[in-house]
């Protein structure tokens, strides 16, 4: 066990106490961006479907964008989706004074139709099958807009090649497959083939320049408990068999939509254009 620790338990419940997610959106890059564009695609498609809405927010966590989209667009039915015990205690208290519902079980519980799913932050978190559940509940007029933090992009030609024509896309132990005999071949001898290796290093190279950018970003506000959390992920997120914690291309992200039978019907980069380098938040407008 640490001194630190030891000595100094309550620097860890200091940090524990703060709102991160209002933090993040003074300390962190683009985050604000998205919560802007994506309620502007909530509005625009309550418009277009012009009846009541039914909205599903997915993975909320403690609820900050949540709260803000409900009293921004207060005609919509928002069904607020968290099912961590030690986070559920916050929801319920930032939603209270809201018209929003809490959903307090795994998402493939929910059985409802609804018109719109929200997916924002949640993606790289979430079980795989959240997607397949996803177009089971969505109504045919209905649209998934999910918006998240990718890595950004690491693929050149011949990786995006491959990751364009993959028959389906199976992480295994981090590192991606696509097709029939990889799979197989993983499953008889944990066996991975040069270019998963390959793909996987461009993977933590990228993350390496994407997160000292957003510590600098974070110190530069003062934002400290930003800093401290995303000093985290990027140590669970260099880690290739780390699952809670791993931020892939969103080329890939795309083609597990294609696989999934979404449409995809835009797509926006709220990074910079110049930069590359630092182009890891994307949002879609995905229907079926």
């Amino acid at each position: 066990m640490s001194v630190f620790v030891a000595e100094h338990p309550q620097i860890y419940v200091e940090f524990e106490e703060v709102d991160i997610a209002a933090q993040m959106r003074k300390g962190h890059p683009q985050i604000p961006e998205g919560d802007a564009y994506i309620t502007k695609l909530v509005k625009q498609h309550c418009q277009r479907l012009g009846r009541p809405v039914r909205v599903f927010d997915v993975g909320s966590g403690s609820g900050y964008f949540a709260s803000k989209l409900v009293t921004r667009i207060p005609e919509i039915e928002l069904i607020v989706n968290e099912d961590e015990p030690h986070v559920i205690s916050k929801l319920q208290r930032r939603l209270g004074n809201t018209s929003a519902k809490i959903f307090d079980r795994p998402f493939i519980e929910w059985k409802e139709p609804v018109d719109i799913i929200l997916s924002w932050g949640a993606h790289h978190h979430l079980p795989k099958n959240y997607l397949a559940h996803a177009k089971q509940v969505l109504r045919k007029d209905g649209v998934l807009i999910l918006g998240d933090e990718f890595c950004p992009d690491y693929c050149d030609a011949t990786h995006a090649a491959r990751i364009s024509s993959a028959e389906q896309i199976y992480i295994a132990n981090g590192y991606i497959l696509t097709n029939t005999a990889e799979v197989e071949a993983y499953q008889k001898e944990k066996y991975i083939p040069p270019i998963a290796h390959d793909l996987e290093r461009r993977r933590q190279q990228a993350l390496w320049i994407w997160y000292r950018y957003v510590v600098d970003y974070a110190m530069e506000r003062n934002c400290l408990a930003v800093v401290i959390d995303e000093l985290r992920a990027t140590h669970d997120d260099l880690i290739t068999n780390f699952g809670d914690e791993h931020k892939m291309s969103s080329l890939i992200a795309e083609q597990e939509f294609k696989l999934c039978g979404f449409q995809q019907l835009s797509k926006k980069s709220l990074g910079p254009v110049d930069a590359p380098q630092y182009q890891s938040f994307f949002v879609y407008e995905l229907g079926i």
